[in-house]
């Protein structure tokens, strides 16, 4: 029988990114049809709202982009660096606190996971 891969934090974080970006994509897709529209270079600045579809989409990636880091320095060394567990669970605590109807839920996974892996 074959046993499923254990699930990382990386992976979650990459697994939350994605579902991140794939959100921003389909809620902000009006107003990013219209920084592209005018062009992309300074559209942004002074709006809010394309203010907040850029950011949610950067966010997205950033947190795709630590997801593979973590995915890596595991691969690399065998273990994440001990800070990377108490980080999330701090960025998962504020999020819930400020938002609590939000997705910043899910980075508690990634922060179980974390402290499992740490060195």
């Amino acid at each position: 029988m074959t046993r499923l891969p254990r699930p990382t934090a990386g992976a979650a974080l990459s697994i939350v990114g994605i579902l991140h970006l794939s959100i921003g994509l389909v809620e902000h897709r009006k107003v990013l049809r219209e920084i592209v529209r005018g062009g992309v270079i300074d559209t942004v600045g002074g709006d809010a709202e394309r203010e907040a579809a850029f950011w949610f989409i950067t966010c997205g990636v950033t947190i795709v982009l630590i997801g593979s880091l973590a995915r890596w320095a595991r691969l690399q060394t065998g273990t994440l660096p001990t800070f990377v567990g108490p980080a999330l669970l701090g960025i998962g605590t504020a999020g819930v606190t400020l938002m609590p109807r939000s997705g910043f839920w899910a980075v508690f996974v990634a922060a179980i996971l974390a402290f499992g892996e740490g060195n």
